[in-house]
């Protein structure tokens, strides 16, 4: 029983080990730092949407890996391979964007087809981590494993991202950014080797005696789209993903191009984002527990839809509000974020799960990826044109952001009520335990911060030894 427990406990902690360096490697070749590259290289909207997209381009490739998965039975090797394939393809990007002597439409499509690449394979990664993870977290814990290991990520990219966007800055200053970006990305790569270390170490302890997805393939895709429930879901996060993904990769184009923030201070921005995150993630999971996550997503969106209308307001002299965008956007996406995947995880029935764990990646990346696209083409036809609208001058980034708020207000408000979530209580229950709870002020957000691993693993280690062996009996 020692045993048992002991291995749940040391899978829970790599787990954790692993998302904050995989992280850390997101953080140095996603957001500032990739953005940064494509206006290094000279890439235009349109490349920016389209290398943004990659990521949800590439979920097309999780549906065939979810059979193989099913049939199989190899999630922990899909997920350790995949994502170091996908870690080191970041080394010729890096040989192709400093090498000299290449034009840059040609530095600017090499680069795409790489990036491509490494997304894909870490898409099949993926989707292989989320059947195996989801098997090991127990249920009455996962909203307090996930806010903790998401608060420690986090944190980690926090501390990467005004380490290295400093390092831009100062390298940049003196005329050296091939070599910033250099620095940044093999780093980077050092960090991926490191999560895929810690994913090794992990246990796969599921060993059905029968296929986990006993239908045949061409019967299975469909499964997702027959369940009534399920299908409100999926058209959620389709419509979701569209109208976040059609501006917020925009958003660091439109800090560093118009309105002139130095790499440092979007590092800065981007820190306190995390750092609300981080608190957030566990403000969020201890209520997720508590009352289930639609009224989560439901509470925390009616922030969220209005950001992209501020950000359109905000000034180049701006300081402060760019701050306090950050914070609150930070602790209420933490709580999105978290309880989308939870949610998901709620929902989807445990027989032929991968299924329905790629069909959501599929249709909410389709979702993602066409977002960005779609305004990368809008904004290469505004190309240098300006609006007046009520006495304020607009760029076509602003419009965008405009563009966003609208639809994100219709898919909250006119999508995510039809979804069905067991036990779920309404917004208004929500409020009355976030006004009644207690431990959840500043001094307590700090103490898991320097004490993560306690409130979560102490209940798998206060369980009595029946519920701790029935968990294992279902995976065997």
């Amino acid at each position: 029983m020692v045993s048992i427990q002991s291995t749940l406990t040391g899978d829970l902690k790599n787990s954790i080990f692993d998302g904050i360096f995989a992280n850390m490697f997101a953080t140095l070749t996603g957001g500032l730092f990739l953005t940064g590259l494509a206006l290094y290289l000279g890439m235009n909207e349109f490349m920016i949407g389209l290398l943004s997209a990659m990521p949800f381009l590439t979920t097309l490739f999780q549906l065939p890996t979810s059979y193989y998965l099913g049939i199989k039975n190899r999630r922990k090797a899909f997920t350790t391979y995949g994502a170091l394939a996908a870690r080191l393809i970041w080394l010729p990007v890096l040989v192709i964007a400093v090498i000299p002597g290449l034009s840059v439409f040609s530095k600017s499509i090499v680069v795409l087809l790489l990036i491509f690449i490494s997304q894909s394979f870490m898409s099949i990664s993926f989707v292989s981590w989320l059947s195996w993870i989801s098997d090991i977290v127990p249920d009455r814990i996962r909203g307090r494993f996930f806010g903790t290991r998401n608060m420690l990520c986090g944190a980690a990219g926090m501390a990467v991202m005004i380490i290295f966007g400093n390092l831009l800055d100062f390298l940049k200053s003196r005329e050296m950014p091939a070599w910033g970006f250099s620095l940044v990305f093999i780093l980077a790569v050092v960090f991926g080797l490191q999560s895929v270390y810690f994913l090794k170490k992990i246990s796969d302890p599921f060993r059905p005696t029968a296929p986990d997805m006993p239908v045949p393939f061409r019967t299975g895709i469909f499964l997702p789209f027959k369940d009534t429930n399920f299908r409100k879901f999926l058209v959620f996060a389709c419509a979701w993903s569209f109208s976040v993904y059609f501006a917020s990769p925009f958003f660091t184009l439109y800090f560093l191009r118009e309105l002139q923030f130095s790499y440092a201070f979007v590092a800065f921005l981007g820190s306190m984002a995390a750092l609300s995150d981080l608190l957030g993630m566990h403000f969020w999971g201890r209520i997720s527990d508590k009352v289930k996550n639609k009224a989560v997503i439901q509470v925390a969106s009616w922030v969220v839809v209005f950001l992209p209308l501020a950000w359109a307001m905000v000034r180049p002299e701006s300081r402060f509000i760019p701050i306090l965008l950050h914070i609150v956007g930070g602790g209420f996406w933490a709580g999105i974020n978290l309880c989308m995947n939870n949610l998901l995880f709620t929902i989807a029935p445990r027989e032929n799960k991968p299924f329905y764990l790629a069909a959501y990646n599929i249709i909410g990346g389709l979702g993602a990826a066409a977002g960005p696209i779609m305004a990368g083409l809008v904004l290469g036809h505004l190309d240098g044109l300006s609006f007046e609208i009520a006495r304020f001058q607009f760029v076509p980034l602003q419009l965008v952001f405009l563009t966003s708020t609208i639809l994100r207000v219709l898919s909250s408000r006119l999508l995510l009520r039809k979804i069905i979530e067991p036990e779920a209580v309404e917004p208004v229950q929500l409020i009355r335990v976030v006004r009644n709870i207690r431990a959840l002020n500043i001094a307590s957000g700090f103490n898991h911060l320097l004490h993560p691993f306690v409130e979560t693993f102490k209940e798998i280690q206060s369980d009595d030894a029946d519920r701790v062996t029935l968990f294992f009996d279902r995976r065997r």
